[in-house]
């Protein structure tokens, strides 16, 4: 069990509708237990709060699973967050075969104190089962899952004299003009599935590969006009690796991977309204967004008692963003270089000594932006240029990490650690700082 205190600040945006950083402290528990040689039980749980800051043009939390289907306004402020979480799961070996099942659960809330006054109310729960068998040189595994979400979410005004309109975003800049001013409040629900594939190497050297796919679809309801839907997000998520491991007097591994994800929005266009009651009439594809992750990379892992790590990466991004009408598009490439290291040091049993470092940096290698400018306002010009450029610059990035565990004999068992870790990103107009620190005990 421990506490963490992770704190992040930005001279500028990276993403406006997330805001230049944060202050949260996170206390948690975890438990890992063998109950006999063929099942194992594990489970956690944690409670966080804090605040994060200058959010703009967004008024719906968990931005990253919604967007663009969001609520925004032209003000924002800082945001109140409190968060719940656990998690648990069971395993069990009978010959060749091995079951097991994960449950997550996260409760968030949302919220700011003075006007406007978003609040957003959230649950996300994910159940995966899994199947594995062990063949001669290989362990052949195989899960599904499911995925479900919901969210209210709503914006007060307590002074009548400062009420301004909240906008539902649909994408790059564009918003659904028909209910935008007065309708402020607004459901997403979706249930989605998970799909996976293991190959893993049961001898010292071996080929190992992974494969999963995520499809979670979110539905944007306005609760103030009868449960009317306004659009739809379907998400396609696709991760995969393949690599070669080889164990001895010097361990490596080499390895090539692809992630990938398809953003597809699509928006109902409603009939008349008869007593506040609106008819979904068509239904039009306008928003996608696709990013594409193709890397390859390998590593080198030398020690038992004293033990480094080495690992390299290397691969290009590719990102596009479009809306149909009026046409508008956002789309980038960059090359990328990761370098990460790792010394591990141990003394006898009772100290353990971590350090973790990594250098990272993406270069732009093409850009493009359409936009009808013409006919956007000043502030929706400022938010689409300032995305547009925090996108699409060169950006370096350097992290280190320094843990350190000790198990007192005369505590039989019980020990204490501590951590701290930080991280700094650059761009030629952004500089960011991130840092964080736990401590806890061990038994």
């Amino acid at each position: 069990m421990g506490i963490n205190f992770e704190h992040r600040d930005a001279n500028r945006h990276f993403q406006l509708e997330t805001g230049t950083g944060h202050s949260l402290v996170n206390a948690r528990v975890a438990s890992y237990l063998r109950l006999d040689k063929h099942n194992t039980v594990w489970g956690g749980a944690s409670y966080q709060i804090g605040k994060k800051r200058n959010i703009r043009f967004n008024s719906t939390s968990d931005y990253e699973l919604l967007y663009p289907y969001v609520m925004a306004d032209t003000i924002g402020g800082n945001m109140e967050n409190e968060q719940y979480a656990f998690n648990g799961g069971y395993a069990v070996k009978l010959n060749q075969w091995t079951f097991g099942a994960k449950l997550d659960f996260r409760a968030e809330h949302e919220y700011r104190t003075i006007d406007p006054r978003p609040r957003g109310i959230s649950t996300d729960i994910t159940l995966r089962l899994g199947l594995a068998y062990d063949l001669q040189r290989y362990r052949l595994g195989v899960g599904i899952g499911g995925h479900t979400y919901k969210q209210t979410n709503n914006v007060d005004f307590y002074n009548p004299l400062g009420v301004i309109p909240e906008f539902h975003m649909t994408g790059l800049g564009t918003d659904y003009v028909r209910f935008a001013g007065a309708v402020r409040s607004a459901y997403y629900k979706g249930t989605g599935y998970i799909v996976d594939f293991q190959l893993t190497p049961l001898q010292e050297s071996g080929c190992y590969a992974s494969i999963e796919e995520n499809y979670m679809p979110y539905q944007n309801i306005l609760t103030e006009l009868n449960a009317l839907p306004i659009s739809q997000l379907n998400v396609y998520q696709t991760n995969a690796q393949i690599g070669w491991k080889h164990s001895g007097r010097l361990n490596w591994t080499a390895y090539s991977g692809v992630n990938y994800e398809n953003r597809k929005g699509n928006e109902h266009i409603a009939g008349s309204s008869s007593s506040t009651e609106y008819k979904s009439l068509i239904t039009l594809s306008m928003f996608s967004n696709r990013k594409t992750d193709l890397h390859i990379g390998g590593g080198l892992n030398m020690g038992t008692k004293h033990c480094i790590t080495l690992d390299a990466r290397f691969g290009f991004i590719d990102e596009k963003s479009e809306y149909v009408d009026l046409k508008r598009e956002m789309a980038f490439t960059k090359s990328y270089g990761k370098l990460s290291g790792q010394w591990l040091w141990r003394s006898n049993t009772h100290w353990i000594f971590e350090w973790n470092g990594n250098a990272a940096y993406y270069h732009n290698n093409s850009k493009r932006i359409i936009m009808p400018y013409a006919c956007m306002d000043k502030q929706i010009t400022q938010l689409v240029n300032e995305t547009y450029t925090a996108k699409t610059e060169h950006l370096w990035q350097l992290a280190t990490q320094i843990q350190i565990c000790h198990t007192p004999e005369k505590w039989k068992g019980v020990g204490v650690f501590l951590n701290f870790g930080s991280e700094y990103s650059h761009t030629p107009t952004i500089h960011q700082i991130e840092i964080n620190s736990s401590a806890g005990i061990v038994f």
